[in-house]
């Protein structure tokens, strides 16, 4: 069977503070898994393939990468059944329209898709679309496997576990789930080779920070143990946490070395440093075998396994950028999002980890509905003892309501937000813009909110520069050449070039061109 899968354009505006594309990690595992099932797998990967390119969605909202009509260019002419990744609701505009375009020009093909917002809203993203045949819901190697040989076959779909999909005559049916893979150590490695890697080297497309060089993205493993309300893993991949073995992880990392020459690695774990022995061992992997690279863990991740032991280990191994999730300076509200974090072991860590040379950053959270202005200024607080410590950026991320947590449930139940209006995908779309963000709080007025988001990133670079003043050279010095170091002078240099960037395809003025 032929199989083409598509990394969607993504959705953003022209001043959205937004990290750039990386390599897509998740369908990357499904074109190896596809392979190893027997299937002759191409890759359309919008993003990579034309990164350059801004075309319009609607009012002042792009799509970057590739228009609809190019991607179904792209698709091969004997391609029996077509697959999309669709991680993130703030695409969902974009992805929706792209999968009924990809039906309407190429009848007769099922299309199927997968992520963390499929499995949040299966049934919606059903009926949302014309097109769209079925929904594998969560970890999907698997599912997809399964679901592609009944597709291939004319079989019923009702025995396929851990998917959602269209019968005949229009019903919706969402399966069981399907178990989790305990053994993660034996699922394929990324199909890289499937993927235009060159052209995320030429533009240094990455989650984290490079400098000229080819980095990926890694997963040492699985799933997350906690339930924070604002988090979709619980949906997505439940709360089983799972390892591969240190010596696995450091195979992987040598064999795309010398395969492709990648020098970086972002691990996109979902809790990258949860036990103090893995990590140790994994770093001793690394210095036993001379492997010499870097790596970052640009996601976030917990503190209480970082000491100085291990922080002392992640230098000596190339662990150059590392982000922290403490989402808020408030224990209060902490309680309430069952963020399970400990405040000052996590300053204690950042004391450890910067005195190894490591660049921080902080992930924090401004919205929450359980908010009040003193759980603002207890952040506030927070931020400034994060930047003594020696924490170099932060973004305070306005809370979205992403589709299959527990605050869009909440929500939706309240009937504050409504998933069946665009509005609602508008509103996610605007939220990482410098003065946007839709606010679901009765405490603090919208204004107000803003006026603290701001006040969040003036306090912590004023008190970080008094500090260490010597830092505002280095980020003039390093945006001037054009060669972030920092997560923060990363965000600042794509604002600043996306919005300079001659459009290479000026007659360009909707996807659908």
């Amino acid at each position: 069977m032929n199989i083409c899968l598509i990394r969607p354009s993504t959705v953003l505006k022209r001043l959205s503070i937004t990290v750039k594309p990386s390599a897509p990690l998740g369908l990357a595992f499904i074109a190896a898994a596809l392979r190893q099932a027997g299937h002759r797998v191409t890759v359309v990967d919008a993003i990579a393939e034309n990164p350059e390119q801004y075309t319009i969605l609607k009012d002042d909202i792009e799509i970057n990468g590739l228009t609809y009509a190019e991607i179904v260019a792209r698709i091969p002419a004997d391609t029996d059944c077509i697959g999309l990744t669709i991680m993130f609701t703030n695409n969902w505009l974009s992805d929706r329209a792209l999968i009924d375009y990809i039906g309407d020009h190429l009848p007769g093909i099922p299309i199927f898709a997968g992520g963390e917002h499929i499995t949040g809203m299966p049934e919606r993203s059903i009926r949302q679309t014309r097109h769209l045949k079925a929904c594998v819901l969560g970890e999907g190697e698997e599912t997809v496997a399964e679901l592609a040989e009944r597709i291939f076959a004319d079989e019923d779909l009702s025995l396929v576990e851990g998917i959602a999909y269209r019968r005949a005559d229009g019903q919706i049916i969402v399966n069981p789930r399907r178990k989790r893979i305990r053994e993660v150590g034996t699922i394929s490695w990324p199909a890289w080779d499937l993927f235009p890697l060159q052209a995320y080297r030429d533009h240094e497309l990455s989650y984290g920070v490079v400098k000229n060089e080819l980095s990926l993205p890694i997963m040492a493993t699985r799933g997350c143990p906690y339930e924070c309300t604002f988090c979709s893993s619980p949906q997505m991949w439940g709360t089983r946490y799972f390892m591969r073995k240190p010596a696995d992880v450091a195979d992987e990392i040598a064999h795309f070395q010398k395969l492709y020459g990648a020098t970086n690695f972002d691990f996109y774990d979902l809790t990258a440093i949860l036990n103090k022995n893995w990590i140790i061992d994994f770093c001793k992997e690394l210095i036993s075998r001379d492997i010499r690279i870097t790596w970052q863990i640009p996601a976030g991740t917990r503190s209480e396994a970082i000491d100085r032991e291990v922080a002392s280990y992640l230098c000596k191994t190339g662990c150059t950028n590392i982000t922290y999730a403490p989402e808020s300076g408030s224990v209060e509200v902490l309680k309430a999002i069952k963020k399970k974090v400990h405040l000052d072991k996590m300053l204690q860590s950042f004391y450890y980890t910067q005195a190894e040379g490591m660049n921080i950053k902080l992930n924090m959270l401004i919205g929450l509905p359980e908010e009040r202005h003193r759980h603002i200024w207890q952040t506030m607080w927070f931020l400034v003892r994060a930047s003594h410590a020696g924490v170099h950026d932060i973004f305070p991320s306005v809370v979205v309501p992403y589709t299959g947590c527990e605050l869009f449930m909440k929500l939706e139940k309240e009937g504050k937000i409504n998933p069946d209006s665009d509005d609602y995908f508008e509103r996610i779309i605007v939220s990482d813009t410098f003065w946007g963000g839709y606010f679901y709080n009765d405490h603090i007025s919208a204004p107000a909110m803003r006026f603290y988001r701001l006040l969040y990133l003036f306090v912590f670079y004023f008190t970080n520069f008094l500090f260490r003043p010597q830092r505002i050279w280095y980020s003039i010095r390093n945006l001037w050449q054009g060669k972030p170091v920092s997560r923060g002078e990363q965000r600042l240099y794509e604002v600043f070039k996306r919005n300079t960037l001659k459009k290479k395809k000026e007659g360009v003025l909707t996807p659908y061109a």
